[in-house]
């Protein structure tokens, strides 16, 4: 689609000021794109961090369990979970990033837990409770780690597609349109200068 240029001499002002605008977003743009890569690549780290820290702890809750099973019984382990089992709320903090929502952090609370003794808890049954609240932390912080990452590089991918679009479309078209506009005016200039010098050349 052309651009609509005011006509003559008003366009000259009206194309200079929006190239300006366009000039000045991409140095914005610019400035934003390289910020959120910083970020990302930290956010990278952190989410590998965490991911590995989940894992780990997955592994231990799961040898727990497997220990507290073999060295309590399934009957003990089913009478904890059901009625020591009880819910937990996780509450995520969020922040702002240029724009962007980030989710900063997770606290996560437990219910109070039951006294197990009188279920006939043993001390592993115990052991394999602590450790599976740790990996419940853990994996919300994780999740935390991965959907902030995961937001930043939308962002990036975003700010990097608009500044592509100024720096390959928009200035491009209104340079263009500034020189057929200059090259016009030129012209006209060339054709009253001629006119002028042809009315004084008349004889009176």
């Amino acid at each position: 689609m052309p651009l609509r240029v005011p006509p003559g001499r008003t366009g000259r002002p009206w194309l200079l000021h929006r190239l300006a605008v366009a000039r000045s977003g991409a140095d914005v743009l610019e400035e934003k794109r390289r910020t959120l890569l910083r970020r990302r690549d930290l956010l990278a780290l952190e989410e590998a961090e965490a991911r590995l820290e989940w894992e780990r702890l997955a592994r231990e809750a799961a040898a727990s369990h497997q220990r507290a099973l073999v060295l309590s019984g399934a009957r003990r382990l089913r009478l904890a979970a059901f009625y020591g089992g009880g819910r937990a709320d996780v509450q995520v903090q969020y922040r702002n990033l240029l724009g962007v929502t980030l989710p900063d952090g997770a606290r996560i609370d437990f219910t109070e837990p039951v006294d197990l003794v009188p279920l006939g808890a043993t001390l592993p049954l115990a052991l394999a409770a602590g450790v599976h609240r740790r990996a419940l932390e853990a994996a919300a912080r994780y999740a935390c780690a991965r959907e902030a990452h995961r937001r930043v590089s939308e962002e990036t991918r975003s700010t990097a597609r608009r500044l592509r679009a100024i720096e390959r479309r928009w200035i491009p078209r209104h340079e263009e349109a500034l020189a057929r506009l200059e090259l016009t005016l030129d012209e006209l200039e060339r054709e009253d200068s001629g006119r002028v010098r042809w009315f004084q050349g008349r004889p009176a």
